[in-house]
């Protein structure tokens, strides 16, 4: 299966742009760029996990939106690290995966790998959107 990386381009373009005080403001109390940022990671690692199931759906349910601590300034390198990692994983089982295992249906879910990878692609981009709008508003305060 061949994977495009024009969004990997933008996303690694998008998030060089932010500094740490940046990623780590919560604007009027809404989720911070750090927070979207491991939110991303937890979906890349249930679409790994899916392929070779290891862990529950519901593990990466109730550590979706994560307590973050936001004065543990370790959690942004480690966040952009994780993103990058997680997202060079998916690139490569996909690149080593037959085909058909788009029509396979996801455990636990009533959706195949399709939909799924449909769904992830959508989610980075609205996640990616909502990570420049902050970063302008934030940098335009």
């Amino acid at each position: 299966m061949k994977a495009t990386h024009g969004l990997e381009e933008v996303q690694k373009a998008l998030v060089s742009e932010i500094d740490e005080a940046t990623a780590f403001t919560r604007p009027n109390n809404q989720h911070s760029i750090l927070e979207l940022v491991w939110h991303m990671v937890t979906w890349r690692e249930f679409i790994i996990d899916r392929l070779k199931p290891a862990k529950t759906a519901a593990y990466f349910e109730e550590n979706d939106w994560r307590e973050l601590d936001h004065t543990d300034k370790t959690l942004w390198p480690t966040g952009l690290q994780k993103l990058q990692e997680t997202q060079e994983q998916l690139l490569y089982l996909f690149q080593n995966t037959e085909d058909a295992i788009l029509n396979q249906p996801v455990k636990e879910r009533s959706y195949d790998f399709r939909k799924l990878l449909h769904g992830l692609i959508q989610h980075d981009i609205y996640r990616l959107g909502q990570i420049a709008y902050i970063n302008k508003f934030i940098s335009h305060s």
